[in-house]
């Protein structure tokens, strides 16, 4: 059983027996993810009436995908499979998007915020490009792709790293993917005297 979760959009949690799915669990409060990632992961694993004795491995979302929603979904996928002692598999979500169509020439974005996309391009279900960040109006010129703009989530990403494992894809690298430094920075600080 593989438990997947991804933080990258909403938040999510779904149980994959290998070959379908089990139960899926979704918030799509790009907020909440600290307040959501217990109740998806327990959720799910109700729904599917699977222990967590039970699970094979883990699936994570890694990214691209804005810095605070993605390190919950890591650092609890993290906290589960160490005691566990399972299998951590980290999922790009812009692939985990792409393996759920169909289309030949595929260009997936989703949210980077601050005005731009994360971008990846595929052809017959291979990346060519990406994942990169570039501004909307960069995506008009890429008029050779059909455009895919489909939120990543938990059911797509353990779909990927079921299919993945399987084909023997190295999947071990659970790093996030930024792709560039977030939106707050520490200040220079303030001198005190006394």
């Amino acid at each position: 059983m593989l438990l997947s979760i991804d933080t990258s959009a909403g938040t999510s949690a779904a149980i994959h027996d290998g070959a379908e799915l089990r139960a899926v669990i979704r918030f799509e409060d790009p907020f909440g993810h600290a307040e959501n990632i217990g109740r998806v992961i327990s959720g799910a694993m109700q729904e599917a009436r699977v222990s967590p004795q039970k699970l094979t491995g883990i699936a994570v979302g890694v990214g691209p995908a804005p810095y605070t929603g993605l390190r919950v979904g890591i650092a609890a996928a993290k906290a589960l499979a160490a005691p566990l002692d399972i299998e951590l598999h980290g999922v790009m979500v812009l692939d985990a998007i792409a393996f759920s169509r169909t289309e030949e020439r595929l260009l997936v974005t989703t949210d980077a915020k601050r005005g731009e996309l994360f971008v990846a391009g595929y052809i017959s279900g291979k990346r060519e490009f990406g994942p990169e960040v570039i501004q909307p109006e960069k995506v008009a010129e890429m008029t050779d792709f059909v455009r895919v703009s489909d939120p990543a989530d938990a059911e797509k990403v353990g779909a990927f790293a079921s299919w993945a494992i399987g084909q023997g894809v190295d999947l071990s690298n659970t790093s996030a993917i930024y792709l560039r430094s977030p939106d707050v920075t520490p200040s220079s600080g303030k001198r005190v005297s006394g």
